[in-house]
């Protein structure tokens, strides 16, 4: 595939069975239990909490107790999908992916350590947006490929909800992707904003986010097309003549240095490093 980290979304195909569900005559209730006792049940449950308490979140403005907890379950799920990834694999290669480089290339092991950033420092409610946004097309793949057709006997021939999840996914996981490089790209303004009046840890946490968007814009397509976006706007609004001539030149001076920036790779690019996130 020509990029590693296509969509974090594509985790799901890792966590959703393709194959056509056993017939089982158990009631739903015993599926549903037997079910549960798989790993990739517990990676579902932290994406329900993902999403469930981000809801929860942004109603109550930002509850402290719901914050915590929403990112136990990122943790739970990405902590889940990085250990299947890694520790089962007992191959010659699996030193391999465990270089430096091959981590940074892994989005999974990148989402899981901003979360645990995020679950360390201060409220910041909008850092829930990308994960919760990765949490919902998960919660669908899972019920759509897992949990309707082993509980249920739910599938596409004698369902339509499956087949308007199916299609939804279909019609709005690539879209969404690209949507969350630009709120990714706009958070990383919204923490420089902070760091400047010196909120708690500001700086720490611009620091370690920054290093992340860093690694993303190398590693994701829709984290570059986001700074193409942007640099087309900006450039629009920075060429209009009633733009003072030093805001110009500052913004050309900035425009410079993350050129410059963007030469030097965190992450060196691997054909054979490993990443979880691949197309469906």
């Amino acid at each position: 595939m020509s990029e590693n980290n296509k969509s974090t979304t594509a985790n799901a195909s890792a966590g959703a069975s393709t194959k056509k569900p056993v017939v089982n005559h158990s009631s739903p209730v015993k599926k549903l239990l037997q079910l549960s006792h798989s790993l990739q049940f517990a990676w579902f449950v932290g994406h329900v909490i993902t999403l469930v308490g981000s809801i929860i979140c942004f109603a109550s403005m930002g509850n402290r107790f719901f914050y915590r907890v929403t990112w136990f379950g990122v943790l739970e799920s990405f902590g889940i999908i990085t250990y299947q990834h890694y520790y089962p694999k007992a191959t010659p290669n699996a030193q391999n992916q465990m270089t430096p480089q091959a981590l940074l290339q892994n989005s999974d092991v990148l989402y899981f350590a901003l979360a645990l950033v995020w679950f360390l420092t201060p409220t910041f409610t909008l850092a829930l947006v990308p994960y919760a946004t990765f949490s919902l097309f998960h919660v669908l793949i899972y019920c759509k490929s897992v949990l309707m057709p082993e509980v249920m006997n739910l599938t596409a021939e004698n369902s339509k909800l499956v087949s308007m999840i199916a299609n939804f996914v279909r019609n709005y996981n690539e879209k969404c992707m690209y949507w969350v490089g630009t709120i990714e790209l706009g958070l990383e303004a919204l923490l420089a904003l902070r760091a400047m009046v010196f909120y708690t840890r500001s700086w720490i946490v611009l620091l370690a986010y920054s290093l992340f968007i860093k690694i993303r814009f190398e590693n994701s397509k829709y984290m570059q097309a986001a700074f193409a976006q942007w640099r087309v706007r900006l450039d629009g609004i920075m060429s209009h003549p009633s733009v003072p001539l030093i805001f110009k030149r500052g913004y050309g001076k900035a425009k410079s240095m993350l050129i410059s920036v963007s030469h030097f790779r965190l992450s060196k690019a691997q054909a054979t490093a490993a990443s979880s996130n691949k197309t469906e």
